[in-house]
């Protein structure tokens, strides 16, 4: 029997710069979803009914936020409990490179120290929601080939690796204080000609 490895998904905001951001996302715990999944399951239905395949990984957050609010609406969810919007922000690492270092922090933070903008986010959310309702309800093999090729047109991909295995495999930059090695110098024949 074969075991798979649980796939993580990261996702890459690319600043005006060319400066590129990481998004590292881990899935639900079991008790999440547990306690989630009838909405889970409707969701990753309705993506694939309502929406398709290609446009749901940029519409599920929007779905999310809906759904929550008419939840909260009908007193079905109290104002002010955590939902599972707070689920996704506490299982997403944000991987920025600060002078030349690969920094991870966790999402709340990235946004209370400026690393990443609301707007900035708002570009990817939709593909993180997609990733997290799926692998909550999806067998974990038939998720790259479910999931795995929308995501994929996005610019995410789906990794076995855990946010600091990744960061550690993001090639890093040199920086201005590093010193060029200077070529050899020529030297000079005392051959006679």
């Amino acid at each position: 029997m074969k075991i798979d490895k649980k796939l993580n998904f990261v996702s890459t905001i690319t600043r005006d710069d060319g400066s590129l951001v990481y998004l590292h996302v881990v899935p639900f715990p079991y008790e999440v979803v547990q306690e989630n999944c009838v909405m889970l399951g409707n969701m990753f239905h309705n993506f694939f009914t309502s929406v398709g395949a290609t446009g749901a990984p940029r519409v599920a957050a929007m779905m999310l936020r809906n759904i929550l609010k008419a939840r909260q609406d009908t007193g079905g969810v109290p104002a002010g409990e955590p939902t599972l919007v707070d689920d996704i922000q506490r299982l997403t690492t944000v991987i920025f490179n600060d002078n030349g270092v690969w920094r991870p922090v966790p999402l709340e933070t990235a946004f209370k120290q400026a690393v990443i903008s609301p707007d900035e986010y708002r570009e990817v959310e939709g593909e993180v929601v997609f990733f997290m309702v799926a692998s909550a309800i999806q067998k974990a093999n038939l998720i790259a080939g479910t999931v795995g090729k929308a995501l994929d047109m996005y610019s995410g991909q789906l990794v076995s690796l855990s946010a600091t295995a990744f960061r550690d495999s993001l090639p890093t930059s040199k920086t201005d204080t590093d010193t060029p090695t200077p070529p050899a110098p020529q030297e000079l024949s005392y051959i006679p000609s």
